[in-house]
């Protein structure tokens, strides 16, 4: 398919979930470009509030879409967010942790955008 080389993201796994399945592929993509961001948007707005438990639970709801767009260091750093929060310790070090993450998101939306453009 297309070898595409991205910074975030990495479209092997999909690529061999979806058996080449470029409209599958697209599907995903669609669906993870609409739906992670309010999911990321609640994510912040639980850490801002302090509510740690649902920065556990947030965290670990995102953490397995990012594997399907082969963004497995944000899935890393959203793995340390979610022991941070559930084991309530240093817990000063989520919004910091957070606030480094948003902008890799960014870049991953924006990848993944122009690999759809590929995909037409």
């Amino acid at each position: 398919m297309n070898n595409m080389n991205f910074e975030q993201a990495n479209m092997d796994y999909l690529e061999d979930l979806s058996g080449g399945n470029t409209q599958l592929i697209k599907e995903i993509l669609e669906l993870f470009i609409k739906q992670t961001p309010p999911d990321i948007e609640l994510l912040g707005s639980y850490i801002q509030q302090n509510d740690w438990e649902k920065v556990y639970r947030q965290a670990h709801h995102i953490k397995p879409t990012l594997a399907y767009v082969g963004a497995n260091g944000m899935r890393q750093e959203l793995q340390e967010i979610e022991s941070l929060a559930k084991n309530g310790q240093d817990l000063d070090l989520i919004p910091e942790k957070f606030d480094v993450l948003l902008p890799r998101l960014a870049t991953l939306y924006n990848e993944l955008k122009t690999y759809l453009k590929t995909l037409d």
